[in-house]
């Protein structure tokens, strides 16, 4: 009786478990996200103005956030670095709310901003995941071009005032230390710092910059360089759940079929069979002695076998103690945003607006310099470049703009 009684008593305590663990599970199964249009998205994207010392300067931003009213606009560096503290976000002819930089990060020229007051009606958009998005992949590019004012009696910052523009990802690369789409979405002035997102309607990119010397070539800053900038300051931000991930944004509301819940219950019955079995297993394994065998030893890595990184870092001068990490791509440094991806202020004058470039060959370690300016690129000797040529720097080497309060060292680190 004893022993009859001690196996009742085991049976209960195992169904408890396996109806805790049950219960937990539906209730961990994600919620159905509304489905919004491509359409429906304007309401997310706000119009910047940025009041700087040669007068005003125009761009884009999105909301961010995990539920309304929406605290958090993310835009372009560039948009607001004419004056940090002259930023507003305009609503309506009539109505504009002032806006502090949070934090920015001037290598992947990515800026949020904190609005003074509630911001309400413009739902944060769903951030998605720069290594779901593949070459070729449909996307769209939300924002306020400032050339469609030309075709608008009353330009504003209103929903309807957002132009949509559709293209595809034509590459994904690393440029100037920050990870980039390149777009054949058409990017304008007054497009930097709105968003590029995908059919399904999450946002992948951050609307950066256009070549203007070539047709379909413009960029996007992933949307992965954005999330530990959000994270290091405590901003929440919605993301899509796996379950939504393969429903495209519709043109209408799409109306439910029921096959959400069958995935659904078909999940719960196949992990609650797994459990079952994991459980009998443990109840039925004797214990065993711990096994004597030694911890597989981890290998060494040779110094011989550590690639190096290369880095440029800030001397003095706007980039001071700023580490750049040099990837594949060239880096170009001046003060235009449409052609350079380490970019002075507009009112650097002394800096030329396509200054000089500098990119790393990974097979002989050699940092490769090169100058298009009208002031001069020069080694730390005092050296000029010479236009057209291209200098050799070494770990340690130094180069500056214009004159040695711009300067910059390249090194090697061990990854």
């Amino acid at each position: 009786m004893k022993m009859m009684a001690a196996g009742t008593k085991q049976v209960r305590y195992f169904f408890s478990l396996l109806l805790a663990v049950s219960l937990v599970f539906v209730y961990l199964l994600p919620a159905k996200a509304e489905t919004r249009s491509i359409d429906q998205l304007r309401n997310s994207v706000v119009r910047i103005l940025c009041y700087g010392a040669e007068g005003m300067y125009i761009g884009t931003g999105f909301a961010v956030g995990d539920t309304e009213p929406v605290r958090y606009i993310v835009t372009n560096y560039h948009v607001v670095e004419p004056n940090l503290n002259g930023v507003t976000v305009l609503l309506s002819k009539e109505d504009q709310i002032n806006a502090n930089v949070l934090a920015f990060d001037k290598v992947k020229d990515i800026a949020v901003l904190e609005l003074t007051q509630d911001l309400y009606k413009r739902p944060p958009m769903e951030l998605g995941t720069s290594g779901n998005v593949k070459a070729s992949e449909e996307v769209y590019a939300l924002g306020f071009p400032g050339d469609a004012d030309l075709i608008d009696d009353t330009p504003s910052g209103e929903p309807d005032d957002v132009t949509i523009t559709r293209g595809i990802i034509s590459k994904i690369s690393t440029q100037g230390g920050r990870k980039i789409f390149q777009v054949d979405v058409d990017i304008n002035p007054g497009n930097s710092g709105g968003p590029l997102v995908n059919e399904q309607g999450q946002v992948v990119g951050i609307n950066t910059f256009g070549v203007t010397t070539a047709s379909g070539i413009n960029g996007s800053v992933q949307i992965d360089e954005l999330i530990p900038i959000l994270e290091s300051r405590g901003i929440p931000y919605l993301t899509s759940s796996s379950a939504d991930a393969q429903a495209p944004v519709q043109a209408e509301p799409e109306k439910s079929n029921g096959m959400w819940w069958i995935v659904g219950i078909g999940g719960a019955a196949a992990l609650f069979i797994l459990v079952v079995i994991v459980l009998l297993a443990v109840v039925l394994k004797k214990k065993g002695k711990p096994s004597s065998a030694p911890p597989p030893v981890k290998k060494q890595q040779t110094a011989a076998s550590a690639k190096k990184k290369p880095l440029m870092v800030g001397v003095n001068g706007y980039f001071n103690n700023q580490v750049i990490e040099l990837g594949a791509g060239q880096i170009t440094i001046g003060r235009d945003p449409n052609f350079c991806q380490l970019v002075y202020p507009m009112n650097t004058v002394d800096i030329s607006r396509r200054h000089c470039s500098i990119k790393y060959n990974e097979l002989s370690q050699i940092f490769i310099l090169e100058d298009y300016s009208s002031n001069g690129t020069f080694l730390q000797t005092g050296e000029r470049l010479k236009a057209g040529q291209t200098y050799h720097l070494r770990s340690g080497d130094r180069f500056y703009l214009t004159s040695s309060q711009n300067m910059f060292e390249v090194r090697l680190e061990n990854r």
